[in-house]
């Protein structure tokens, strides 16, 4: 069966007159595990990583055709770190990376629960991940995620998307509660708003979103509201697949991930502190070589810390190179290579971070 899929009658004996009722719910997962190595500054480090090209995670997936084009189906997603066994999104998720129940109609799909930002690259609500570039969110420093912002998994979410249209959708979700801080008063509680359209036909990729944060006040302090802008745009050619995706953020509240530097906006100290705004560019291609598919990336930020005493200005800059080579339809082998820089350049100083990484490692889903 397709995934190990099981196709089980869970609410199968639930019998009402006349009736059976089944559920055909999937169990999967993805392992992955490798040997990095990386030079942050003169200092060099050699370790076991788990997800450097995916992260691990299990999970279910269900759903229940309920006749007329009407069906109800459901995630449920927990990740985990493969070199250790402990839960990646911490203890306090049993399903930390995707939880959510949803309703297929003639009007599209409903969904309700822990969902992923539509520009995060997170869950299977999510298009922007895949389409951000070659790397997606995985690869260590390649991921986009190292120099675009809100990449959520926003709890107390409803979603929406429509049927497609000759290849084209509309998409919506707001958070009532991205933290799942449950405050008292509903203000205190950061929201999120988004949406866009996407065009996904005959191997042409077009996505464009925006986004809305808006930011709690705690005692008098608090930030301003943040806004991200995002399109993306690939296409699948004989042989290669080009990217280009561009996203501007404005009172952004963090940018990037180690082991380069992460630009984060300085504490908040009136109602309406500010935080980063700048532009973030990844370009590259996946390319068929050596049996399987060579991926070449290049991303750029450029920013300002505005609620920085002196505005300071923000650089990151990074090269990928990686190839994957699969062993089966479920077993990929893996290596690449990732050169970045960050600055904080202030009046009169500045701060640089470089950092290399080499990897290799093996991705299994089941």
């Amino acid at each position: 069966m397709t995934k190990h899929k099981l196709i089980t009658q869970m609410v199968g004996l639930m019998l009402l007159p006349g009736c059976l009722y089944a559920s055909e719910v999937e169990v999967y997962g993805v392992i992955d595990t490798g040997i990095a190595v990386s030079r942050v500054d003169g200092q060099t480090r050699v370790y076991q990583e788990t997800g450097f090209m995916r992260p691990s995670r299990f999970g279910f997936k269900g759903r229940e055709d309920l006749g007329n084009g009407k069906a109800v189906t459901f995630v449920l997603e927990q990740g985990f770190e493969s070199n250790n066994g402990t839960a990646s999104q911490g203890d306090k998720y049993a399903f930390g990376r995707e939880a959510n129940l949803n309703y297929e109609n003639a009007f599209g799909t409903f969904g309700l629960g822990r969902i992923g930002n539509f520009m995060s690259g997170m869950g299977s609500w999510d298009p922007w991940g895949p389409n951000s570039g070659p790397f997606a969110t995985g690869w260590g420093i390649a991921a986009s995620g190292s120099t675009m912002s809100d990449y959520l998994r926003m709890n107390n979410t409803f979603a929406w998307k429509s049927p497609k249209l000759n290849g084209w959708q509309l998409m919506a979700q707001y958070s009532l509660d991205v933290l799942g801080t449950d405050a008292a008063t509903f203000s205190d509680n950061t929201r999120y708003l988004s949406g866009g359209v996407t065009y996904i036909e005959k191997g042409l990729n077009f996505l464009l979103f925006v986004g809305w944060r808006m930011n709690p006040e705690v005692n008098g302090k608090g930030y301003e509201d943040g806004q991200t802008y995002g399109v993306a745009v690939n296409k699948q050619f004989s042989g290669f697949k080009p990217y280009i995706a561009l996203q501007y953020a404005k009172n952004s509240l963090s940018v990037g991930k180690k082991p380069l530097a992460v630009f984060k906006a300085v504490g908040a100290t009136t109602e309406n502190s500010k935080g980063i705004d700048g532009l973030a560019v990844v370009t590259g291609s996946d390319i068929n070589l050596f049996g399987g598919t060579f991926k070449l990336a290049v991303q750029f930020f450029h920013g300002q810390n505005k609620g920085a005493e002196n505005r300071d200005k923000l650089r990151r800059l990074i090269f990928s190179v990686g190839q994957e080579y699969p062993l089966s339809k479920r077993t990929v082998l893996y290596g690449g290579v990732n050169w970045g820089k960050s600055t904080v350049k202030a009046l009169n100083s500045g701060d640089n971070v470089r950092a290399l990484e080499l990897f290799s490692g093996i991705k299994h889903s089941f």
